[in-house]
């Protein structure tokens, strides 16, 4: 089974396991850490046992042949001493006698005992035995050990996170890209059934010769031209996203006049912009500089935005075109009082099929691509596009774009 074929519920409960996993080898080896240098906490404290009986043991044995008589204060004092210089001030001597008396030294009382030996004479023995009062060497070797163990299990876990990550973010763009071929396909359906059904009624009763007179012979033919207008716009839409996508559109660039855009996209849309209800503005900050720019391009640019502020705008439109020069660059802004956006629309509004409204009984028209192919388009001029708007007050796009160097 491929991940293609895996049903978008199995593929979010696999991106949440892939949340979920970088946190189990966390917690292991937080465990395996704990255990680790409690380990090694004991180990330490073998060791250095070990080696203090080993030298206790031989300091008792050489006194043995040194001491004799009957054990005597001063000679405890004297052993004390002797076994005392054989250690750092980690480690305290303590004497006592066959009784288990202190004879030499004193009982310290925050201490671990970690070696004894006993040294005879004439049938009695002293005791000459070792305390640890200071575990800070112990302490040390614990640390430098953490600090191996630590940059191990930080270097595991970021590789492990790292890798779910990836993991992740693949199984996330995926479940992103089947939900963007549905809604494409979707959305396609829709958009070219309408103007097809009603191309369809219209051809059938010119066919039929239902017209009443020329007039509406006339206006049918107009009809058609119009639907016939609508289907060239949305499929060369489809085109040239497909186009910008697989990063085969091509683009001339060289100096360009604000007016040589400006001109030809209202042109294009001049009926719509000089239809009833509609007010629009032109205000242009001249003289205005060449851009460095694919003419083509830019009306295409422009020509969407203004689309998009004629679909979204009510009734009574007001639409303004303003055009200036910021620093080294052309700014063309498209103003609109329509039905402005959210800041989770302005996030989302450029992305391919992405429309406000997501309704497949939509009145307004139009496929989600006109946005996504201006940014597309604006970026392949190393420029940027700015947005402006609240929820009922309109929108503003800003499209900054590079002019043609000094």
């Amino acid at each position: 089974m491929t991940i293609h074929e895996i049903s978008p519920k199995q593929l979010r409960t696999l991106l949440l396991l892939l949340v979920l996993v970088p946190f189990i080898p966390m917690v292991l080896m937080l465990r395996f850490m704990a255990d680790a240098l409690d380990g090694e906490s004991n180990a330490a404290r073998e060791r250095f046992a070990s080696a203090a009986q080993r030298t206790l043991a031989s300091a008792a044995a050489s006194q043995e042949k040194r001491l004799a008589g009957q054990p005597t204060p001063v000679q405890a004092q004297e052993l004390l001493h002797i076994c005392r210089e054989l250690f750092d001030r980690t480690v305290e001597i303590s004497v006592h006698d066959a009784n288990g008396r202190l004879a030499a030294g004193f009982l310290p009382p925050a201490g671990s005992l970690i070696a004894e030996a006993p040294i005879k004479q004439q049938g009695t023995a002293w005791w000459v035995q070792a305390w640890l009062v200071d575990e800070s060497i112990l302490k040390g070797q614990v640390r430098d050990q953490f600090k191996v163990y630590a940059w191990t299990a930080l270097i595991s876990t970021a590789a492990i996170c790292a890798i779910a990550a990836a993991a992740g973010l693949t199984v996330n763009q995926q479940l992103r890209l089947r939900e963007l071929k549905n809604n494409s396909v979707a959305t396609v359906a829709h958009e070219l059934r309408t103007p097809l059904a009603t191309m369809r009624v219209l051809v059938d009763t010119l066919r039929a010769g239902r017209c009443r007179n020329a007039g509406q012979v006339r206006e049918y033919l107009d009809l058609l031209h119009s639907e016939n207008l609508r289907l060239s716009r949305l499929t060369e839409h489809f085109l040239t996203h497909s186009r910008l996508e697989r990063g085969q559109q091509a683009f001339t660039f060289a100096p360009v006049a604000v007016e040589a855009v400006v001109d030809p996209a209202l042109l294009a849309l001049r009926t719509r912009l000089e239809a009833p209800g509609c007010h629009f503005t032109l205000d242009l900050t001249r003289p205005l500089p060449e851009m460095l720019a694919d003419r083509d391009s830019l009306v295409t640019v422009l020509v969407n935005l203004l689309e998009n502020a004629l679909k979204y705008s009510g009734d009574e439109k007001h639409i303004t075109l303003r055009a200036r020069r910021d620093g080294g660059a052309a700014v063309i802004v498209v103003e609109d009082n329509g039905v402005g956006l959210t800041s989770a629309e302005r996030r989302r509004i450029f992305e391919p099929y992405y429309q406000v409204d997501q309704k497949l009984t939509r009145t307004r028209e139009g496929c989600g691509l006109g946005l996504s192919i201006v940014r597309a388009i604006v970026s392949a001029h190393r420029g940027r596009v700015e947005i402006a708007s609240e929820p009922g007050r309109g929108a503003a796009f800003a499209v900054h774009i590079p002019l043609v160097p000094a």
